[in-house]
């Protein structure tokens, strides 16, 4: 064989090596580019989804707040209610021990 022929030979071998990695670099750039518009896709559809739980969520709040404020404060208007009975109830015992205290000297 001859050197020409084998330079020829390289030459070829080295053009066809740079289509290969050509090519291969296209493909990678369109899978890159197909993977970001699936993910694009995909974000789009999640946050739609969470959208509609939290509007749907909101809503309910929104009904409901007016009953669940009112309830909290029957609530706490009847705990407040129960222990002024039960301080009043205890006040003279209180009143009473607290007197025995001051006046016992020891």
């Amino acid at each position: 064989m001859s050197k020409t022929a084998s330079v020829q030979q390289l030459l070829a071998a080295e053009k066809r090596a740079a289509e290969l990695v050509d090519a291969a670099k296209k493909n990678r750039a369109a899978k890159l580019k197909q993977a970001k518009i699936d993910a694009e896709a995909e974000i789009t559809a999640f946050r739609q989804k969470r959208q509609a739980l939290f509007d749907a969520f909101q809503n309910e709040q929104m009904l409901t707040g007016d009953e669940g404020s009112r309830g909290a404060v029957q609530k706490a208007d009847s705990d407040i209610a129960t222990l002024k009975q039960r301080a009043g109830s205890r006040r003279d015992k209180v009143s009473d021990i607290l007197v025995k205290l001051v006046l016992a000297v020891d």
